[in-house]
């Protein structure tokens, strides 16, 4: 098979011509962070061209300049509308605990996530953007849309940008509720401020129908691919596992409980199964030992009554589902009618 891959973009594994240090590549290592692409697939990796590197480089700047982790809150809301001083107040106390609890970069959200998922001491690397927020009452969110990208950790100029999207309104006898998380794989090689950005959904919940149909092996190793050059055990083994990948993705959106049952400020993202709920299914688990938190090598349960078995998204079992990764209570997980 041919490699059409330009020989000025191939990394030269041996010895190759070094690169200025005034290259856009090398710019974009330095101020970013980037690490070399470990010698086991580097050769497999192109090096990319000097517009790739230039167009990264200065699109990472930018988008940068609006990381939410620097936020300073001003008299405008989310559309740039100005807003009085108890609707700014409200509005602002929102978004603080929402990005407290979403991109905290210390012991909280995001932050802790990423120390506990990667490997190696592998920096996840990503920018979140400022949530676009509507308020229903004082402090309780109608809808909100969370915006950010994750680059990749090696020098290779790739990116994701990801969206996720909530709307929640309590009824007289019912609740409405629509939500949705979706991807776009940037390729610096391309001029990116020119492409029509198509997002595909990865799933969805909206009104109680859920979609998975993106939410697939065949995903995961496609992003992990773009972002770290390679799909292969090698890879796994230094940067994070599939089920982790997933959750430092959905993360990345916004949802970082680590039961994927709500995102922050009590935004359900709909049906979790609860075995304790039907005591068939509690006694069953009971009698097959399965540990209270669905790990196969936690503690059997030795009392029926204070017995909790763990409750089980529908988010959760998918991840699980798709990464070979269910445990002794999941893998008997019941799924809500409307499933796609």
């Amino acid at each position: 098979m041919s490699n059409n891959t330009p020989p000025e973009k191939k990394r030269k594994s041996i010895d190759g011509t070094a690169i200025s240090s005034s290259s856009w590549r090398e710019k974009s290592i330095d101020k970013f962070n980037l690490q070399p692409v470990p010698n086991k697939w580097k050769d497999s990796v192109a090096i990319g061209s000097e517009d790739a590197w230039k167009r990264y480089y200065k699109y990472r700047v930018d988008k940068e300049k609006d990381d939410a982790r620097n936020i300073s809150f001003s008299n405008y809301n989310s559309d740039g509308d100005s807003i009085d001083d108890y609707e700014m107040k409200n509005h602002d106390d929102v978004l603080q605990s929402l990005m407290w609890s979403w991109a905290d970069s210390s012991f909280n959200g995001m932050g802790e996530m990423t120390k506990k998922l990667m490997l190696n001491e592998l920096e996840w690397q990503w920018t979140p953007l400022k949530p676009k927020l509507e308020l229903e009452e004082e402090d309780k969110i109608r809808s909100v849309d969370y915006y950010s990208y994750v680059w990749s950790p090696y020098a290779i100029p790739h990116a994701i940008k990801l969206t996720h999207s909530w709307y929640g309104q309590a009824k007289y006898y019912s609740y409405d509720m629509a939500t949705d998380w979706n991807y776009f794989l940037l390729d610096f090689e391309e001029d990116i401020e020119e492409l029509k950005l198509k997002y595909t959904e990865i799933c969805s919940n909206n009104y109680d129908v859920i979609k998975t149909k993106n939410l697939t092996k065949a995903t995961c190793n496609k992003i992990r691919k773009h972002l770290y050059g390679a799909n292969n055990k090698e890879v796994k083994k230094v940067t994070c596992s599939d089920t982790n990948l997933w959750i430092l993705l959905f993360g990345s959106m916004g949802s970082t409980d680590d039961n994927l049952m709500e995102d922050a400020k009590d935004c359900s993202l709909g049906y979790s199964w609860c075995p304790w709920e039907d005591e068939k299914t509690k006694q069953m688990l009971f009698d097959a030992k399965a540990p209270a938190n669905d790990d196969q090598n936690g503690d059997p349960p030795t009392d029926l009554k204070r017995y909790n078995p763990r409750w089980c998204s529908w988010l959760r079992h998918r991840i699980l589902e798709v990464t070979d990764s269910l445990g002794p209570i999941s893998k008997h997980y019941q799924p809500p009618p409307g499933l796609i």
